[in-house]
């Protein structure tokens, strides 16, 4: 469920909602209503981090794709055992970057 964007110089990590509620355990639901009071109360703009998923049905679902920042202020509320999942997965994300896979 990791977003790899790349760009001509820059490669942007992000992690999305699903895998937020995944990893934390909680409704992905309820992680959307997290992030939305987050962005409000940040005074960011939603559509920046805004996405749609298919879920198993095929019907198009909503989703945000966060950076490391908003991820991180977004789990700050959550419990230890919860932010400790997102931190080490930032660390597999950020290590994937700075180290990636050889291919054939």
């Amino acid at each position: 469920m990791t977003n790899l964007m790349q760009g001509t110089e820059n490669v942007v990590v992000s992690m999305t909602s699903l895998e937020i509620a995944e990893l934390t355990g909680k409704r992905h639901d309820n992680v959307l209503a997290d992030i939305r009071n987050m962005l409000e109360e940040l005074q960011l703009s939603p559509p920046e981090f805004s996405a749609i998923y298919k879920d198993q049905q095929l019907i198009d679902r909503p989703c945000f794709n966060l950076p490391k920042r908003e991820t991180l202020i977004l789990v700050s509320g959550y419990s230890v055992e919860m932010r400790a999942k997102i931190i080490d997965r930032w660390q597999e994300l950020e290590n994937q970057v700075r180290f990636p896979a050889l291919t054939d």
